[in-house]
């Protein structure tokens, strides 16, 4: 079976409406794509570190309840874990103040060996994060080197603006080893101060970027490949919870592109059809958390995609 790495923080979510805390649960951009293709059954990897703290506890559990190996969880002993406070509006879209892991040792990540067709989703912090990069690097030149298939989601929130200029040139090589990138038009906004699709395709092309995934809420999805740019319309739904959409979105991304068979080889040159089946996973995982508080597909809604 081929192998899913998700690399990225381990977060705890509080999600709080018109001031009151409604929910908590475990979170953070690579827990909730993971935990989502865990419950379909897929073999994936999350891959960062975390505290071993009552809370960092809690995170590993639920991994490991939802099918997600933690082999690569590096875990730092007296530290406090990352907290990701989520406040939401009156349409539901969340904004955050995030809490850093605590830990005053060195920062550490062990990384897996990929292998030629495993898939590797980076993105977030941790692609960014100058004490980590040189080995960031290594890790995905080596994942280039055996032909797994990457993909970047730069998850840069308002809180990483400040950071922006001393990161700039990591996010344009992350977008460089990239086989397909996907970003939300926020993300955009925060990084390049523009969030026009066709700007930020022209940014993907400088960097040969040959596939960019634009997401842009209830206004849609383009797709960009070599060949053809098309934009795909989203349900009209009322949200209950943005939080892990875009993270959910990249687990339909992943899943697609398992089922319809698409490696690094072909990615380049998919056809309209097959990037349409996908394109319509990626949406319907994206609208199925959207319903809920969870950051993840339900167990129900698993089980309907294993069987259609």
């Amino acid at each position: 079976m081929r192998k899913i790495y998700c690399i990225g923080e381990t977060v705890y979510d509080i999600i709080f409406h018109n001031g009151k805390a409604i929910e908590s649960r475990p979170g953070g951009p690579v827990l909730n794509t993971a935990v989502s293709l865990g419950r379909l059954n897929q073999e994936v990897y999350a891959v960062g570190d975390q505290a071993d703290d009552a809370v960092g506890n809690i995170i590993a559990d639920f991994l490991s309840t939802n099918n997600v190996s933690t082999k690569y969880l590096n875990l730092y002993q007296n530290a406090k874990s990352r907290i990701l406070l989520a406040f939401l509006n009156d349409e539901n879209e969340p904004s955050y103040s995030f809490y850093k892991i605590r830990f005053d040792g060195e920062l550490k990540i062990n990384y897996p060996k990929p292998e030629h067709d495993d898939i590797v989703l980076y993105g977030s912090f941790t692609s960014i994060k100058k004490e980590l990069r040189q080995d960031f690097v290594n890790f995905l030149k080596q994942a280039k080197e055996v032909g797994a298939l990457l993909i970047y989601d730069p998850n840069f929130r308002p809180a990483h603006i400040k950071l922006r200029d001393r990161v700039i040139d990591y996010i344009y090589e992350n977008i460089a080893y990239a086989d397909i990138v996907k970003g939300s038009n926020e993300d955009f906004q925060n990084i390049f101060q523009t969030s026009t699709a066709s700007e930020i395709k022209q940014i993907a092309d400088k960097c040969a970027c040959k596939n960019l995934i634009y997401t842009a809420n209830k206004h849609g999805v383009h797709l960009f490949t070599e060949n053809f740019h098309k934009i795909f319309n989203v349900p009209n739904i009322k949200p209950v919870s943005t939080v892990g959409a875009g993270d959910n979105f990249s687990a339909g991304l992943i899943y697609g592109l398992m089922q319809e068979n698409v490696y690094v080889e072909n990615v380049n040159n998919l056809d309209y059809e097959v990037w349409k089946k996908i394109m319509k996973t990626s949406i319907d995982f994206a609208i199925e958390v959207c319903l809920t508080y969870d950051n993840y597909i339900s167990h129900d809604f698993a089980e309907k995609v294993k069987t259609s």
